[in-house]
């Protein structure tokens, strides 16, 4: 085991704001079993809009800027702390590589909380079924039969639903508004590490304070950004990165199925990077098949082999940012 010397870890909350609710009637309830009856005022001033943030401070770091690592729809910060395995996940490998981490919850997400519905929110929020994930996830055609070679360990498929909570159609500008205030934080630069609808914060984030960012790496990121309609210009200086597993395109799609970030992959995503070769930028676009690393899902980061893209992204970082050998 390699060993690291952590000099400090914490949390932090990043955007949010004050919310003042009036007009709704009290509700009679007993805040624990057996407890006496109580009237609950559901008005007053509350919180709401906030992400949450765990950062994790190395002695020595490859680079000072942290890898911030965004997760997708309907998922935490969990995503990145540990593998189907039951060890360690991306979370503590990229620290063993060298790199400071910073693990988030967005906005009504995980440890960020939520914000009352329908006061705030209007819409009621989305439960992520077993089959919607199945399919969002990229395990299968049909729930509980994964594509042959698949490396997701079907067996534990009910750890992944266990992370899973709700989200809220609604609250992404909110979101996008704490994201944004997260990476303009960072006057000392960041990386942006973000999986599947994490892209879509992510880049939006980049476009609102490029200067801060100083790499991206898009996991499956399903982002609609649309590079006819949006000026990416200002990230032309800033080193991309795009990785796609198994399991995509043409061949597996059918009348039962299809896969949601297939757009990403073949138009939006793609035309990004395509874009940002075009403005003299750098670029990566590696689809892990054509490589030979077969089996992936839209759950890479947890399955068998995630120690070798952990560690294959890392290496890219440092090819890209890290400082000279000391002599």
């Amino acid at each position: 085991m390699n060993y690291i010397k952590v000099t400090s870890k914490g949390s932090c909350f990043f955007g949010g704001k004050r919310i003042t609710l009036e007009g709704n009637d009290p509700v009679k309830m007993r805040y624990w079993p057996g407890g006496p009856e109580l009237n609950y005022d559901p008005n007053g001033d509350f919180q709401a809009g906030q992400m949450y943030v765990q950062y994790t401070r190395l002695a020595d770091p490859v680079v000072p800027y942290p890898v911030c690592m965004i997760h997708g729809g309907g998922g935490t910060g969990a995503l990145w702390e540990s593998t189907q395995q039951g060890t360690p996940g991306w979370e503590f490998m990229f620290l063993e590589n060298g790199f400071h981490v910073n693990v988030s919850d967005g906005v009504e997400r995980g440890r960020a909380s939520w914000a009352q519905f329908p006061q705030i929110n209007p819409v009621p929020p989305m439960f992520n079924s077993y089959a919607e994930r199945w399919t969002t996830y990229r395990l299968g055609e049909r729930l509980g039969e994964p594509y042959p070679g698949s490396r997701f360990d079907a067996s534990k498929f009910d750890d992944l639903i266990k992370q899973q909570v709700p989200r809220w159609t609604t609250s992404i500008p909110m979101a996008q508004e704490a994201y944004n205030a997260y990476i303009a934080s960072m006057k000392d630069g960041c990386i942006l590490l973000a999986h599947s609808q994490g892209g879509l914060f992510a880049l939006n984030a980049a476009l609102a304070c490029p200067q801060n960012v100083k790499a991206i790496v898009l996991i499956e990121s399903s982002s609609t950004l649309d590079v006819t309609q949006t000026d990416v210009s200002s990230l032309k200086d800033i080193p991309f990165l795009f990785v796609w597993g198994d399991f995509l395109g043409e061949a597996y799609r059918s009348e039962r199925y299809t896969w949601i970030g297939d757009f990403a992959y073949t138009k939006t995503m793609r035309s990004l990077h395509e874009k940002i070769l075009d403005l003299g930028g750098c670029s990566q676009w590696l689809h892990l098949p054509e490589m030979g690393i077969r089996g992936n899902t839209h759950a890479m980061m947890i399955e068998d082999n995630s120690r070798q893209i952990a560690d294959m992204v890392c290496d890219w970082l440092k090819a890209q940012l890290a400082r000279p050998a000391r002599l």
